[in-house]
């Protein structure tokens, strides 16, 4: 990676966030500064005003040798050239603007890296000294309202055709949160295979129960099914039967 574009809520946080993507000095790097600041507070969120900024690693020199003159031979036409690494979309950064001020606005120092822009969406991560718990919340809760926000705001003047998911995650909590749910659910169905009775996992978000669903998908021997009103919805695993009558 030669050049990296981020947002930050200063220009030199935007800065000392680049250099960690690119893992550089500030002496290796020229800096183009894309968009300041602005310290409005009614603006800090529908106006984006995150600064924004280019950050490109300076190219050694490369050294020069003489060489014989020699007649130039005839140039052959080139196809066109692919630049080097994917472009950010303006809804991506849009995304990362939006978070930054929610999380200032929230009194949490730590800003929003893109870490994923595709036509199936948005993924940004973000990066604090601090910890993060606060952000995240009891199972996620805070985090995913943050990502809720962030999504309703990125894409409310979008046409639906053009609208994209936003993830938001923390330090990789997501990850960490998606295996001990995949843990659990597999103990689950072991003991609901083992006893014959149904096994029930409480209290779990929309996006939690997806997860034990889509983990317990491939097994044959049990089934999924969701009960309850939220937020105190859960899974229900059960055997099935000619399994545990075996």
């Amino acid at each position: 990676m030669e050049s990296v574009e981020q947002t930050g809520r200063t220009v030199e946080e935007a800065v000392n966030a680049a250099l960690k993507i690119l893992a550089v000095s500030r002496d290796e790097v020229e800096v183009e500064v894309l968009s300041q600041e602005s310290r409005g507070i009614l603006g800090s969120i529908l106006g984006y005003s995150s600064a924004k900024v280019r950050v490109t690693k300076r190219r050694a020199p490369e050294p020069v040798e003489a060489v014989p003159h020699r007649a130039e031979p005839e140039r052959q036409p080139v196809g066109p050239v692919e630049a080097e690494g994917a472009e950010r979309s303006e809804l991506a950064f849009r995304a990362a603007e939006i978070a930054d001020q929610v999380l200032k606005l929230m009194g949490i120092n730590a800003h929003a890296v893109i870490m994923d822009d595709s036509p199936d969406g948005v993924s940004l991560d973000i990066h604090s000294d601090d910890d993060l718990g606060l952000l995240i919340g009891k199972h996620g809760q805070t985090l995913a309202a943050l990502q809720l926000i962030v999504a309703i705001v990125t894409n409310r003047h979008l046409p639906l055709e053009e609208r994209r998911r936003v993830i938001i995650d923390a330090e990789g909590y997501r990850a960490r949160r998606d295996r001990s749910l995949e843990a659990m659910a597999r103990s689950a169905a072991q003991r609901a295979k083992r006893s014959g009775r149904p096994v029930t996992i409480s209290a779990l978000t929309p996006r939690e129960r997806r997860v034990i669903h889509l983990a317990l998908a491939d097994d044959p021997a049990v089934t999924t099914r969701s009960e309850g009103e939220d937020p105190n919805r859960s899974i229900i695993i059960t055997a099935r039967q000619d399994d545990y009558n075996r």
